[in-house]
């Protein structure tokens, strides 16, 4: 019988380079270094967070406690009385901060609106809430379906309005709750694609003249509608400047002080900063190092900035519903650096 030409690899052979291939790839591991990223793919927003002290027209005066784990919606209700909305509960506040009743509900308010007339209104998931009052039940509205989430609900003397995140639409009530027409949504046949929002921020505010203003948060602006829905004006303010709204969505909320000044509250950049009716930037009122402060980002998608709802009271002062501190934070003009009217 002839033999083999193939002679076997002994087995201690075979152990041997399977040890020197496992200590080569371990050597490597550790000792890898690879160079850091360059600048442009480090995500670095401190050159935009800081705020030269001169541009700051606005001094925190005092914060008001929340008791509330997650704080939604903040609105100014009559006799200065302040409502905060959250958890699955109302707290009404005088205005000086001291908690007058605590309203537990059996849903969960993103945003409150109040009426003259003592009417609260609550935006719950994909419906409007009435209360008639704080003693009655919620009245819930039709609802408007799977994809809606409210974002914020305002009202005026004839209608309510309630702003559709899901939808990118802004639905339109009599103070009855009789739906009366669709702002930029499917059903709106002129304007079916008016609002870009990216994620769930999306707000709106009644100005001093009684008109409608919404956020148009993927345009990075400001927009204003008559009581027939159609537009009446826009501006939008895309940069990274100090003056102008950044990222996807801005900004995240809206108030109007006296002399129609616009107060806006930004996400990404944290801070809030005033403008006047002409849209002139006028300065700022909070700076990412303050509201920053018990905040830090999570990188989740729709992560919740730190600030959660915007409103200005009867003494023209700035409220600043701030989440992680569970608080209002209160804003009063500096005295020596007023802002035009």
């Amino acid at each position: 019988m002839r033999e083999s030409g193939h002679r076997l690899i002994p087995v201690w052979v075979w152990a041997l380079l399977s040890l020197a291939v496992v200590s080569i790839t371990l050597f490597l591991f550790f000792t890898d270094r690879r160079p850091e990223p360059g600048p442009a793919l480090i995500y670095d927003i401190s050159e935009y967070e800081a705020v030269d002290k001169s541009r700051v027209i606005y001094a925190e005066v005092r914060r008001i406690p929340v008791n509330l784990r997650n704080p939604a919606g903040l609105v100014v209700a009559g006799e200065g009385n302040l409502l905060v909305a959250g958890d699955t509960a109302l707290i009404v506040l005088d205005p000086s901060g001291g908690e007058i009743t605590r309203r537990d509900l059996d849903v969960s308010p993103q945003c409150v609106a109040a009426g003259s007339d003592g009417i609260i209104y609550l935006g719950v998931g994909d419906h409007v809430a009435m209360l008639p009052s704080l003693e009655s039940m919620p009245v819930p509205w039709a609802p408007l379906g799977e994809q809606s989430w409210l974002t914020s609900i305002t009202v005026n003397e004839r209608f309510v309005y309630a702003a559709d995140s899901g939808n990118a639409r802004i639905l339109q009530y009599d103070r009855s709750g009789k739906l009366l027409r669709e702002i930029g949504g499917k059903n709106d046949l002129e304007n079916p694609r008016r609002f870009i929002v990216p994620s769930p921020y999306f707000d709106m505010a009644i100005d001093g003249l009684d008109m409608l203003w919404s956020v148009n948060p993927g345009r990075l602006g400001v927009e204003n509608y008559r009581e027939d829905g159609t537009l009446a004006s826009a501006w939008h303010q895309p940069g990274m400047g100090l003056e102008s709204f950044s990222g996807c969505c801005n900004p995240a909320h809206i108030a109007f002080k006296r002399n129609n000044v616009l107060v806006t509250a930004e996400k990404g950049i944290n801070r809030v900063k005033t403008y006047g009716a002409d849209h002139s930037f006028l300065g700022v009122v909070a700076t990412p190092e303050l509201l920053n402060a018990g905040w830090s980002p999570s990188g989740e998608t729709y992560e919740l900035a730190p600030v959660r709802d915007l409103a200005v009271d009867d003494r023209d002062r700035i409220l600043v519903l701030h989440g992680p501190l569970h608080c209002i934070l209160v804003f009063e003009e500096s005295p020596h650096q007023k802002e035009s009217p």
